[in-house]
């Protein structure tokens, strides 16, 4: 970018580089229609290269150069710990953190990436915990390079597990507890909020592929699903003392996760719901696979 050159302030741009093409979307940003889905796109493309080609194009396409992006960085490509604070001042927190983590991550902690993050305290513990984030040195500038390749002006790197903060029924929720539910084709992330802080993240191996081998006759993956569910939600009730969570969000909406919600309410007293980014008037609705990407996009966005 040239010395007097600025980024496009109207717009943000999410990418969510998947393991089977990319994720893209671009919200509206400003005071007008904020956080607003202009586009959302799943561009296929098999390995780095071939993502970064899409990317391009992409940007290319839509006329986005300099437009501010927020990228998020693959599951594969960070580990996330929580760890007790160090009780030292904030500006050695990070040297701190990473002799805490040394022996946790099977490379050199000379070439790692640190960064963290607080975790609400406990009405029961009142040891202070926190999030740290960890990616080779490496990783992290060849997400610096695809972006800044792209023509696009890098806004930040984010973590699946924190973009979903940045949704309006997060920011919206008051001080109630909220579980968000998001299900891709293999995978399956549950976070629990309260007041709008991140309490709990939890992954998990089932994802709509798996849903849909449920029959009459078998329904154990609802069963495993519905265990997952318990085992995070108990965790936050006992660790945290806020209570119990009944209110569950759920995206993507399908005929497989309907099926599964009616399941979840005959054995549960959750307030389920779907998020929904229905196509009308307001603009498009968004794309399947672009759930974190548009999460991404509203960072920094007053909703």
């Amino acid at each position: 970018m040239g010395l007097f050159e600025t980024a496009k302030k109207d717009s943000q741009v999410g990418v969510d580089f998947l393991p089977d093409g990319i994720a893209v979307a671009q919200v509206q940003a400003g005071s007008k229609s904020p956080g607003r889905i202009l586009r959302s796109e799943f561009v296929p493309a098999d390995g780095q290269d071939a993502q970064l080609e899409a990317l391009k194009l992409w940007v290319q396409k839509n006329g986005l150069q300099k437009t501010p992006c927020v990228c998020i960085v693959a599951d594969d490509d960070c580990d996330v710990y929580q760890v007790e604070r160090p009780e030292v001042e904030e500006d050695e927190m990070i040297q701190a953190l990473t002799w805490k983590i040394k022996d946790l991550i099977n490379y050199d902690v000379g070439h790692a990436v640190i960064d963290s993050y607080p975790m609400p305290l406990s009405n029961k513990n009142k040891q202070q915990q926190v999030g740290v984030v960890a990616a080779r040195e490496a990783v992290i500038r060849k997400y610096v390079d695809s972006i800044k390749s792209s023509t696009m002006k890098l806004s930040a790197l984010d973590i699946h597990e924190l973009v979903r903060a940045n949704l309006q029924i997060v920011q919206r929720s008051g001080e109630q507890s909220l579980a968000l539910l998001s299900l891709t084709s293999s995978n399956g992330l549950l976070s629990i909020y309260h007041d709008t802080d991140l309490y709990v993240s939890r992954e998990f191996k089932i994802g709509i592929d798996q849903l849909e081998q449920v029959t009459a006759d078998d329904e154990s993956v609802f069963d495993s699903l519905l265990l997952e569910l318990q085992r995070s939600l108990d965790y936050f009730e006992s660790f945290y003392g806020l209570g119990s969570v009944t209110n569950l969000r759920i995206f993507p909406q399908l005929k497989v996760t309907e099926k599964m919600a009616m399941y979840l309410q005959n054995l549960t007293n959750f307030d389920i719901e779907f998020i929904a980014f229905a196509a009308d008037d307001a603009g498009p609705g968004l794309d399947m696979h672009c759930f974190h990407a548009y999460c991404a996009a509203l960072r920094g966005i007053s909703l």
